[in-house]
């Protein structure tokens, strides 16, 4: 039983990540028959590990139809955006009362890391990560980490980000986005943090809808014409 829990894991662990990172596409169909002869496993741990899928949304099970990566769920991602620009407004006002010459040397650190990687050729799962860090350490320093693993649980939300990452792929602008963050610390300048924080947080559901000319519609579902 052990090496049916472990290879369910395994199975698990792996289509979640190629889930979320786009790497399986949203209504992109999954079979048994493929899972098993591709992890060399029985049929008991490849449905394990759909029903866990299924269960966190990342996967649509019709009996005897099909068995499919979900569909984004706009309308959850939406509301995702909308909690991150307040909470993270309120997050960032803090951070900035507490920011030291330390502190915003970590920031920059980032924010050159970032430079350094749209010099040459990079992953966008590399990108994702240090746009994570960027922010993450706001909540971190304001001892709220559990708020930020709470948003990135939003599997909806977090394949919206990726799918701005890694198809529309406009990291210029997120990195600038990042330095004018970066600015409003330094100057300990809270003013304009709500307006910032919703350009860049939307910013995502702006690129796909401008460049995308309708190409990723069929990856939601809650869509809204106009919005995407």
């Amino acid at each position: 039983m052990a090496g049916q829990r472990d290879t369910a894991q395994y199975i698990f662990d792996t289509l979640k990540e190629e889930i979320l990172t786009l790497e399986l596409k949203p209504a992109e169909e999954i079979t048994e028959a493929d899972l098993c002869k591709r992890f060399d496993a029985s049929r008991t741990p490849v449905r394990t590990a759909i029903q866990r899928l299924s269960d966190i949304d990342l996967v649509e099970i019709a009996p005897y139809q099909y068995t499919r990566v979900s569909l984004i769920d706009f309308s959850a991602a939406r509301q995702m955006i909308f909690m991150r620009i307040v909470m993270e407004s309120r997050i960032l006002s803090d951070f900035i009362d507490k920011a030291n010459d330390f502190l915003i040397e970590d920031l920059e650190h980032i924010i050159r890391k970032q430079d350094i990687l749209l010099k040459g050729r990079f992953l966008a799962e590399d990108f994702y990560k240090l746009d994570a860090a960027f922010h993450s350490l706001f909540f971190k320093e304001m001892d709220s980490l559990e708020i930020w693993r709470l948003m990135q649980e939003s599997v909806h939300y977090t394949r919206l980000r990726m799918l701005d990452i890694v198809e529309v792929r406009d990291f210029l602008t997120i990195v600038e986005e990042h330095k004018k963050i970066l600015s409003m610390v330094r100057k300990k300048d809270k003013k304009d943090i709500p307006a910032l924080l919703e350009v860049h947080f939307n910013g995502g559901l702006e690129r796909i809808r401008e460049r995308s000319g309708g190409k990723y519609e069929k990856y939601f579902k809650n869509y809204r014409q106009g919005e995407v």
